[in-house]
């Protein structure tokens, strides 16, 4: 089909069509530090894991230098998970092609709206900002290996300032205020060997692990507020030796724990270890690299909960921005959680440079269920949505921002 597409969505094909599994994404980081240049970024670069970071030092109409407003960062990560079998697209997935559906034109491939679109908006709302009379400093951040622990988000917090990260994940254009936590759980539960002709000599690990689902099923976890509770869920398990003829001395079950911030992952390792004392619990700890082997680290498979200070002047902000913004479009205005994790809680490890951290905003384009599926898409006009108000939440944020008037 022939259609004209904006500047943000050609950007999004562009992205689409570099194949970026995590730990792979130079590609991307690559068409988005040419983008800031194109678009004349006073600063364009791919630091040392790997993020590509545009930066625009903005002055207003009365010369009041950068440092007298805010830094806002927009950021996204340019990391995918994999394709998946190519013969169930509807589309090939690196083609970015453009369809007209039922509920309107819309652009496919992996990364459509997790979350190459979200960032191509970045890059030219920042730029829309900036020339709208933006005063402070705006940093737009392609970041890496999201998918695979947050390396990227990580690695960033520790070499960039802000005082409020807008996090572009999928929401169907809602505002998301954080999320619940994720620690993986490796329970090991010991029986005792014996052949299977003779089991009585044995102690058989599966009635072991029956036993402890039984009570993990059972199990009371936390409940209520904004992010609803904690949840488990047993994904997998596994019994050695690898034999069909013998009683298993060793049963490995994997346990999936969604956490909410009151359930510190300290507390949730104590309430399993006492649902299940005989098993040995442990976290396994991630080794991550950059893809030039520039920087490593060594983080748990726990990913924490976030969720936004509820009383930030911040979030009051783009609820009052976002409110004005989305009926333009015919976009009604809703705020909600995330049920997946996201990179919020490493970017609000960031320092704001006045004694405090970053505070993080989430909105994006595109319906999160679609996500690492094989109808990954996201549709046009929520490009054009998210590109405005981007920029109109960073205008908001330089007109309110003072010391006195937003706490660190």
């Amino acid at each position: 089909m022939s259609i004209q597409l904006s500047a943000e969505a050609l950007l999004t094909r562009d992205l689409i069509s570099c194949h970026t599994p995590s730990g792979r994404e130079r590609a991307a980081a690559d068409c988005l530090v040419q983008a800031f240049q194109t678009l004349n970024y006073d600063e364009a670069y791919i630091d040392a894991a790997g993020n590509a970071v545009g930066i625009l030092h903005c002055e207003d109409s009365r010369g009041n230098s950068p440092e007298a407003g805010p830094t806002v960062m927009l950021n996204g990560h340019i990391d995918t998970v994999a394709l998946g079998d190519e013969t169930l697209w509807a589309h090939p997935p690196l083609s970015g092609a453009v369809s007209d559906e039922e509920d309107g034109t819309r652009m496919w491939g992996r990364g459509a709206c997790d979350m190459k679109a979200a960032v191509a908006c970045m890059v030219y709302a920042a730029k829309d900002a900036a020339e709208a009379g933006f005063n402070g400093t705006l940093i737009v951040t392609g970041v890496v290996q999201e998918e695979v622990g947050g390396f990227g988000a990580r690695y960033l917090a520790t070499e960039q300032q802000a005082d409020v990260v807008i996090l572009g994940e999928p929401s169907k254009l809602k505002l998301m205020v954080g999320h619940r936590g994720r620690l993986e759980v490796h329970a090991h539960i010991q029986g005792k060997i014996a052949h299977a002709a003779n089991n009585s000599l044995g102690l058989n690990a599966l009635y072991e692990a029956a036993e402890v689902l039984n009570t993990l099923e059972t199990l009371e976890l936390p409940t209520g507020g904004r992010l609803n509770g904690s949840s488990l869920t047993p994904t997998n398990l596994a019994s050695s030796p690898d034999s069909h003829n013998v009683v298993p001395g060793e049963a490995r079950l994997v346990i999936d724990y969604r956490n909410i911030p009151e359930d510190a992952p300290e507390a949730v390792l104590a309430r399993l270890q006492e649902a299940m004392p005989k098993a040995q619990l442990e976290v396994l700890t991630e080794h991550a690299t950059s893809e030039d082997g520039q920087v490593a680290i060594d983080y748990p498979h726990i990913a924490p909960a976030y969720l936004t200070p509820l009383d930030s002047p911040y979030l009051a902000t783009a609820r009052q921005t976002l409110q004005n913004v989305l009926p333009n479009y015919g976009v009604t205005f809703e705020e909600d959680v995330w049920w997946f994790c996201t990179d919020a809680p490493y970017l609000a490890d960031m320092s704001n440079g006045k004694g405090g951290h970053a505070v993080i905003i989430g909105f994006g384009p595109g319906e999160e269920e679609r996500a690492h599926t094989t109808h990954e898409n996201v549709p046009l006009k929520h490009l054009e949505v998210a590109r405005a108000s981007y920029r109109d939440l960073c205008l908001a944020y330089a007109r309110e921002y003072s010391s006195q008037a937003v706490s660190v």
